[in-house]
Order: C-alpha cells, then sequence, then structure tokens
C-alpha cells in the first residue's frame, strides 16, 4: 500500500568468474538487495531486477593494464536495466511516483537511464527523486542542470522532488583522495 515505488539498481557484487554475470542470482546479490534496498519496502514498493553486470572477475580484467577501463553505461548490464525499466513502466508502474535507487555500477547505469529514458521526457513527471550513491555527475558551476542532464536537477532540500541526490562515501580510517570529486 505504499503511495510510491523504488526502482533500484544494485552495485558490483557478482562472484560469477565470468566478465558478465548470468541471469540467476548469486549470493552475493541476493544479500545487497536485503541489506541496502529491503528497508525501502517500508516506504515504497520495491522492485530490484536481475541484470547481467560487469562482475568483480570483469572489472579487475576491465581495470588492469591493457584492459580498457570500465563502461558501465553501455553493454548488457545497460540493455538488462533499460528493458527492466521499460517492462516495469508497461506492467507495473501503472502512473505511480517512482523513487530510482542505484549504488556503484548501478549508479553509472541508472545515470545513464536518466539521460536516455527520462530526461525531458514525459516520464520524468513521475520521477519522485533518484538517489545515485557512490558516484557523481558533471554539473556546470553554479547550476543544478546542463551537466549530466539537461531537465534533471540537483536536490537542494529534503522536500524537493523530480531531483537527484548524489554521494559517495569514505571509512573515517580511509579517508578520500585529493583527486576525490
Amino acid at each position: 500500500k505504499a503511495p510510491i515505488d523504488c526502482f533500484y539498481v544494485y552495485p558490483t557484487v557478482s562472484t560469477d568468474t565470468t566478465p558478465n554475470s548470468d541471469m540467476t542470482a548469486d549470493p552475493a546479490e541476493r544479500n545487497v538487495v536485503r541489506q541496502q534496498f529491503a528497508r525501502f519496502g517500508s516506504v515504497c514498493r520495491p522492485f530490484a531486477p536481475l541484470y547481467r553486470q560487469v562482475t568483480l572477475a570483469g572489472l579487475r580484467r576491465s581495470l588492469a593494464p591493457g584492459g580498457g577501463g570500465t563502461h558501465f553505461e553501455r553493454g548488457v548490464q545497460f540493455d538488462d536495466v533499460r528493458d527492466a525499466w521499460n517492462y516495469y513502466l508497461q506492467h507495473d508502474n501503472n502512473g505511480r511516483g517512482v523513487v530510482l535507487v542505484a549504488h556503484s555500477q548501478g549508479s553509472f547505469i541508472v545515470a545513464e537511464l536518466i539521460r536516455q529514458e527520462i530526461d525531458g521526457k514525459p516520464i520524468q513527471s513521475r520521477m519522485v527523486s533518484a538517489i545515485l550513491m557512490g558516484t557523481s555527475l558533471a554539473v556546470p558551476k553554479g547550476k543544478d542542470v546542463g551537466g549530466a542532464f539537461q531537465h534533471v536537477p540537483l536536490c537542494h532540500s529534503a522536500s524537493q522532488t523530480g531531483c537527484v541526490i548524489t554521494f559517495a562515501s569514505f571509512r573515517s580510517t580511509a579517508p578520500p583522495p585529493a583527486n576525490t570529486l
């Protein structure tokens, strides 16, 4: 009976040995949904699609010298989340407001989802907010839009809707490096 929905894209956790995970949830994928997202179920109707994320093994390979780097915002991982989003909109949303929640790899994917599927489109009116943990978004100095998104602003207050919250946290015993954004 929650008044809104939450759509969650989890971080890099798959222990599959292949570059991308399969479509069978391993214990790490199930556990992160329980630990990070289940609590949202007290305030929204939760949706957490399984997707073929870049695995921990795939991430190590891509970050190694000559590995080509990471491109979470394209490939099967993005395609799976975009397809899940469109399925959710067609079959489950029914005009309800939705909070997009993501962490790490999921945040890169959801940022691209917002750019391609939400920013400046009619569906934007249903976006209550987006909470993108473990990433940063480009925004011109003194502006709320115009960098990562053209029409979706950064949030400035707890009562603001239709906006994005982004942050990264660090342990007190391991402060952020000097070049952290």
